[in-house]
């Protein structure tokens, strides 16, 4: 009986303890919430000056739009070919020149266009099999969960950054002016910012790999090469194939650019029939490249599909 009041004043100690950590679980909650509230406002302000300022310096008004809009259709008017319907299918007469009106005088280097098409698309095909390598070498080292050491993980990523902050029109400047006009200085401009920008996308999906094999095959004794081939390797396999294609893709579309600086491909023709030919054949050797770049993107998605297996896109 002497005993119940000591009790009950234990109780009510001890109750008050949860209350006290309830309620400061309660206030540092509130001071976070808050917190978080300060940083948004200031992201959105920051975000919104940021808005203002590119729209102010691009002068990216509606009426300058609208009043652009026009000129669009009046540019493919004047690279539009004049084709005439009851010579159209004509082919060439006997001093083997072209009919005016028709699809052979329009495509009369048909066989040169495809020719460098078919050149700019082995250029993509080796940068990316260039630039695939080395950012795969260099994704595990630059990956923040499986670096050796905080050395080797800063100097991986800053050449990756260096590698695809340089446009490839510079870079294939620098090497034509090195090795002189060709395909293989645009080989090599891709190949470098291909590394550098898929060196990115790779390293990303390493570090969100699971940790589990790692874990398993450094319990048994292996070395860091192996676990990156054995534990990490087979899980991101997939993805690397995924951003490979898509980079192949990617690079098709530069080749076709690079040629403008003499780096060889479509885009050296496309550069000379602007400079010393008319319009139409502007519009001749476009079609063809959109064409080709459609092409790649269809057999590009069924070999994806084939590698990865359609029953993971279920």
């Amino acid at each position: 009986m002497t005993y119940t009041p000591m009790m009950g004043g234990s109780a009510g100690a001890s109750g008050g303890a949860p209350d006290d950590a309830v309620a400061t679980f309660e206030r540092h909650r509130i001071e976070l919430r808050a917190t978080k509230r300060v940083w948004n406002i200031l992201a959105l302000v920051i975000f919104a000056i940021c808005l203002g300022l590119s729209v102010w310096v691009s002068r990216f008004y509606p009426e300058r739009l609208a009043d652009g809009i026009p000129r669009i259709f009046e540019y493919f008017a004047t690279i539009m070919p004049d084709l005439q319907w009851d010579a159209l299918f004509a082919g060439r007469t006997e001093d083997g020149s072209a009919v005016p009106g028709s699809l052979t005088y329009w495509y009369t280097d048909f066989w040169t266009y495809l020719t460098l098409i078919f050149e700019t698309v082995l250029m993509a095909i080796t940068a990316t099999l260039l630039g695939t390598a080395v950012a795969f070498v260099l994704s595990f080292p630059a990956a923040a969960n499986l670096a050796p050491n905080t050395w080797v993980y800063i100097v991986s990523r800053r050449f990756l950054e260096i590698c695809r902050g340089i446009p490839e029109i510079l870079l294939a400047l620098v090497f034509v002016f090195m090795i002189g006009i060709g395909p293989l200085a645009g080989v090599i401009a891709i190949a470098i910012h291909t590394a550098g920008a898929l060196g990115k996308l790779f390293s990303e999906v390493n570090e969100n790999a699971s940790s589990r094999p790692i874990e398993g095959i450094t319990a048994v004794g292996g070395t860091w090469a192996d676990k990156m081939a054995y534990a990490v390797v087979p899980q991101v396999a997939p993805n690397f194939f995924s951003y490979a294609m898509l980079r192949f893709e990617i690079n098709v579309r530069a080749s076709s650019i690079i040629g403008f600086v003499g780096a060889g491909g479509i885009g050296q023709e496309l550069n000379r029939v602007i400079s010393f030919y008319s319009d139409d054949r502007v519009l001749a050797v476009l079609i063809l490249v959109v064409l080709t770049v459609t092409v790649i993107d269809l057999m590009s998605e069924r070999i994806r599909l084939g590698y990865i297996g359609r029953e993971n896109f279920a």
